[in-house]
């Protein structure tokens, strides 16, 4: 199983960074994986939205359905919790994300966890490296998208 833990401060306050990771049809806009997201459900995001990513792997693009299934969201003084987890024929995996309250804005702490299933549990050891530089990758694009939703919640 791959995993990856990474916090990022960032000058946004905790309720828009929040809603902003909820809405994971908006992951397109920052991991450059995605090359597409849509919504299964109708509603505001909550618990036990649906969502359907579409993973670029390679030439071959790859469908991942998630769903929240813990949905807290923050507060000015308290900490909120976002859980999307994904299960499929050869995959299960879990994004964890806490958002922190700062003096600042807010710290995102996001753990995530992925692994194969089936025939592809033969390529589990090697699925580690490329998840942590794909992760990286998909950290900074996140940091950099909710400094943006925290500049313009300033304007």
């Amino acid at each position: 199983m791959a995993r990856i833990t990474e916090h990022l401060d960032v000058p946004t306050p905790p309720r828009v960074a929040f809603d902003a990771v909820a809405d994971f049809t908006r992951t397109v806009e920052w991991d450059d994986s995605i090359v597409a997201g849509r919504r299964l459900d109708d509603g505001e995001p909550g618990l036990g939205s649906r969502f359907e990513v579409q993973l670029a792997l390679g030439a071959r693009q790859v469908p991942l359905t998630y769903e929240i299934t813990v949905y807290v969201p923050p507060t000015d003084t308290t900490s909120g919790h976002l859980v999307l987890e994904t299960e499929g024929r050869w995959h299960r995996g879990a994004d964890d994300v806490l958002f922190h309250p700062t003096s600042e804005g807010c710290r995102v702490e996001w753990r995530a966890r992925f692994a194969l299933r089936g025939p592809g549990l033969l390529l589990d050891p090697v699925l580690g490296v490329g998840f942590r530089r794909t992760a990286a990758t998909a950290i900074e694009g996140l940091e950099r998208f909710l400094t943006e939703e925290g500049r313009s919640t300033d304007a």
